[in-house]
């Protein structure tokens, strides 16, 4: 299922737009040697997170519903929704990559404090954007227009309200630090863990709605 919807997505072409808009943010970012790393990772994790969400979103909206109809049949729901949560991981995780690389190339080299901090923060942002991608997507809300405003509430409600602990906190901690520590650690661990949490359930509750449709 992993390897179909990789190759949906690849010969659909929708991760153009979010690829290149990535890579757009990660030229910008990363030109200021003397800037602090770790604030610069904020802003790359809250760009990935939206990358994310629009990712989810444009797979699922690759299939037009009668061939998602005929994978949730051979598939299953769960299978479906996990195999498109885990493509898309597998995306972010090469963006993720690429901005670790990039930055490592423009600071000068790897400190392995802020590229372990790094690495988690971008897993609990690549996360929190699967999650509200597929939340929001032809899953769930019929129409494409309806899915962009409902996923940039759901954008803005992740980014914006400090109660929700997904990653928001851990982006005010980066943005606040100029070095990685462990009193930094706390936030980013809490985030991922936050993050994956939601992710279990919002494939679950989707698989769900989709196998009770089915019904």
């Amino acid at each position: 299922m992993i390897r179909y919807q990789l190759a949906l997505l690849g010969h659909s072409q929708r991760y153009l737009p979010p690829v290149l808009a990535f890579l757009l943010v990660m030229g910008v970012l990363y030109t200021d040697r003397g800037a602090p790393q770790i604030p610069q990772y904020a802003v790359s994790c809250g760009a990935l997170t939206v990358i994310a969400c629009w990712l989810a979103i444009a797979l699922v909206d690759t299939e037009d519903p009668v061939q998602r109809l005929i994978t949730l049949t051979h598939a299953g729901p769960v299978r479906l929704v996990g195999g498109a949560a885990a493509s898309v991981l597998i995306c972010c995780g090469g963006l993720a990559a690429v901005s670790l690389v990039w930055s490592a190339i423009a600071f000068g080299g790897f400190a392995p404090a802020a590229l372990g901090i790094g690495a988690l923060a971008h897993l609990a942002a690549a996360l929190t954007g699967i999650t509200v991608g597929l939340s929001c997507s032809r899953l769930l809300v019929p129409r494409i227009g309806y899915t962009v405003l409902v996923a940039l509430a759901a954008l803005m409600a992740v980014f914006l309200l400090h109660w929700l602990p997904l990653i928001n906190p851990m982006l005010r901690a980066m943005s606040n630090t100029m070095s990685p520590g462990g009193s930094l650690l706390g936030p980013v661990l809490t985030g991922l863990g936050c993050s994956l949490a939601a992710l279990a359930i919002a494939v679950t509750a989707v698989a769900a709605l989709l196998l009770r449709r089915r019904a």
